[in-house]
């Protein structure tokens, strides 16, 4: 099988299976994300293109990303019955994304009930050369008729307004036309005035079929009639460019300009558009994956994974566009509306610091332009600095409901997370410095970075509390990554991450003293950078309280997690939800269970700073009570890393194959709503950091300890260290 390509070999139409591969299957370029639906279209289906940063306001979650006017329908009828896979006879089905070249290719062979035989190819790709471009190649031959005579052929290509967020409409007509060749269709949001234009072509080089341009104020379309005989074939390829009112002044001008150049450069040979278009994709894919790349030998369903999560990685981020971030579920389908967690710092951003850094810089300038919100934020709360929101979208605002049903139990539960879950805003200071201690951007710690740590440092100062007995600082009511425990005191995570991001704060102030003082001076005045306060943040930093066995060293989750009561696991075998969910919310948070590394993602996170004994006592203590089945699919993959280096090899593999086919196998059951992206990143962190070792010594040198898993046996990629591509090919010793 080929190790590029996810191929499904049946048309299931089950719903859950549907969906599940709509997510799968979507292609996307960083400026939008088309999710694979057929082009015929299916009753419930959720058909959806999501562009970068677009969005609209809702009830309760305030912003989500807007499902764009449909632009893959494409409607065959043959002697007036109409083609689709739930009627008529499939004789022969494959459909297959090559993550190579980013293209999503059908081929079907089916009998209609009048006992027309046809095979259907199509092909679609969002080009990764020119982003606002999406194009498809659709195929049509008739193999059979009963009489053998020739049967009447109809094709409409359109662009539908009818599609939403589930029910949720998000666009309104503003005008459409048709001139020459092209159909161009006008939109805007109805809340945030987001003006979309799409502009169509759907082009042919058949003489025999006649061609009607059908304008209509929600669903435009090109329609192609005529006649196939047996062994007769009809091609047409249907180009879609896109624009907004974020992208330029005057969306449509630029729309129908762009697809006329197109057809201009072709010069009336009309397949000669898709096939330069497809040319230049290609070259993209190629020049991307040279770099990006993760090669795996010995483990063809490992490979395929891994690719597929590098796949996800390039297309639901912008290379460009520092307005927005990577979501949740990036631009694959509406889970969290398209909301920003700290999954993007933490689990996703080493891949770009390593393999995009260009990338990774525009994911932190997100940060900095929304300082201001950040400080508004931790204003409204009572403290100085800047204190992130933990769901964000355009504007730096809390988008985090107060309240939702449960999904699992039904219920109506708050949602304290927007309140109290603080960690996001050290996880972002650890990415800033991560990525300068990775890329040398000094230009960025000094005209963004600094600002961003000395900013979230003046807030973890503010946030602290003096307990006087202990002369220790501690940090009270939050909650951790663990998420199952809230309202928890001294979670040791946040404060660990918190003391830090104030040493990395007072690092940074060094570095500036050092090296741009006139900046250190501005940044002085601007957040009041007195001796007084620098003194107080480094004891705060000194004198963190971090809840730890100091005889073992095994860190205490939180102040009382030793003393809540074990859970007996073996109680809940076959369940298939997760602790949370059989229990209930309140009921959870008295076990020692939780639903995802905490304590392990800091030992993760900061592996360089703790020993091997550390590691251990910890490992051997908070994995057994960490829900990997049905807790959270973040850290499965980001466990790969300390079971690597701690030698737990068969269970580091295990791990890692639950993260590299989280989607592609569903095995999670929400693959509908959505990719898990922050799982992506842990995939390739759990390949790069874990199975390959690699690390930055102490000469700033990049040196790998390679962890074999199963029965790989090569394990090669590249990395960029200091602005140097750096390129590794492990080859395993035989025994």
């Amino acid at each position: 099988m080929n190790l590029w390509h996810i191929t499904e070999e049946t048309f299931e139409p089950t719903l859950k299976r549907i969906h599940s591969n709509e997510t799968v299957f979507t292609i996307g370029n960083g400026y939008f994300g088309t999710r694979g639906t057929y082009e015929e279209g299916y009753p419930r289906d959720n058909a959806a293109t999501l562009l970068f940063g677009v969005f609209d306001d809702i009830p309760v979650a305030r912003e989500e990303l807007a499902n764009t006017p449909d632009w893959i329908p494409i409607k065959l009828f043959v002697n007036r019955e109409r083609f689709r896979l739930d009627r008529g006879q499939i004789l022969a089905y494959q459909r297959s994304l090559d993550m190579q070249q980013g293209l999503l290719r059908r081929t079907v062979t089916w009998r209609s009930d009048q006992g027309i035989r046809l095979r259907l190819d199509t092909e679609r790709f969002a080009s990764l050369a020119d982003e606002h471009v999406g194009a498809i190649r659709y195929t049509v031959t008739i193999e059979e008729t009963p009489d053998n005579q020739p049967c009447d052929i109809s094709i409409w290509s359109g662009i539908s307004l009818a599609e939403g967020n589930y029910d949720v409409m998000h666009w309104e007509s503003v005008d459409q036309r048709s001139e020459g060749d092209i159909s161009w269709f006008h939109t805007e949001t109805k809340k945030t005035l987001v003006q979309l234009v799409q502009s169509m072509c759907f082009l042919s080089d058949t003489p025999e079929f006649e061609r009607m341009m059908l304008d209509s104020d929600i669903a435009p379309s090109i329609r192609y009639n005529g006649k196939l005989a047996p062994g007769e074939t009809f091609t047409a390829d249907k180009i879609v460019v896109m624009y907004t009112s974020r992208d330029v002044h005057n969306p449509r001008e630029k729309s129908i300009a762009h697809l006329q150049k197109l057809l201009d450069s072709a010069s009336g040979h009309y397949r000669q558009v898709y096939n330069e278009l497809l040319a230049r994709n290609q070259e993209a894919w190629r020049t991307f994956w040279e770099i990006a790349d993760v090669v795996i030998e010995g483990d063809e369903r490992a490979q395929r994974g891994m690719r597929f999560n590098i796949y996800q990685l390039r297309i639901n981020v912008s290379d460009h566009d520092y307005r927005y971030s990577v979501a949740a579920k990036g631009l694959t389908g509406f889970g969290y509306r398209g909301h920003v967690f700290h999954d993007t710092e933490v689990f996703m951003l080493p891949f770009y610091t390593f393999v995009m850094p260009k990338v990774a810089r525009n994911l932190l300038l997100y940060r900095y332009h929304l300082l201001d919100a950040a400080r508004r934020k931790a204003a409204s709360n009572g403290y100085e600095g800047a204190q992130y929101p933990w769901e964000s979208t355009l504007n730096g605002e809390e988008t985090t409901p107060v309240s939702i049903v449960h999904p699992e139990t039904g219920e109506v539960v708050p949602v304290l997370n927007g309140f109290i879950e603080l960690h996001i805003t050290a996880s972002i200071a650890y990415a800033v410095w991560q990525y300068w201690q990775i890329t040398g951007d000094d230009a960025f710690l000094r005209d963004y970075g600094a600002e961003i740590l000395l900013s979230t440092a003046t807030f973890w100062a503010s946030r602290v509390e003096k307990n006087e007995e202990t002369n220790q600082y501690e940090i009270n009511d939050v909650i951790g990554p663990d998420e199952w425990h809230e309202h928890v005191d001294n979670n040791a995570f946040t404060n660990y991450m918190a003391s830090k991001n104030i040493l990395y704060a007072l690092d940074a102030l060094r570095w500036l003293a050092l090296n741009a003082p006139e900046k250190e001076r501005e940044l002085g005045e601007k957040l009041r950078l007195t001796n007084q306060r620098i003194s107080y943040w480094l004891d705060v930093a000194q004198h963190m309280r971090v809840p730890q066995v100091r005889q073992s060293g095994l860190f205490e989750q939180f102040d009382g997690f030793f003393q809540l009561e074990p859970l007996d696991q073996s109680k809940f075998k076959g369940r298939r939800d997760s602790f949370q969910g059989i229990l209930g919310v309140e009921a959870v948070q008295k076990y020692r269970i939780i639903k995802q590394a905490d304590v392990l993602m800091l030992l993760t996170l900061q592996r360089d700073q703790f020993d091997e004994r550390t590691k251990r006592v910890n490992w051997d203590y908070y994995y057994p009570i960490t829900d990997h089945d049905y807790g959270s699919s973040l850290t499965p993959a980001l466990h790969v890393v300390l079971a690597c280096e701690l030698a737990y090899l068969e269970e580091a593999y295990k791990l890692f194959m639950k993260g590299a086919m989280v989607d592609i196998e569903n095995l999670r059951g929400n693959t509908p709503e959505g990719i898990h992206a922050a799982c992506a990143g842990a995939v390739w962190q759990a390949a790069i950091f874990g199975a390959a070792g690699l690390q930055i010594s102490d000469e700033h040198k990049v040196i790998t300890e390679p962890h074999w898993l199963n029965n790989w046996s090569r394990l090669a990629f590249s990395v960029y260290y200091k602005g140097k591509l750096h390129r590794f090919d492990l080859r395993r010793e035989q025994q």
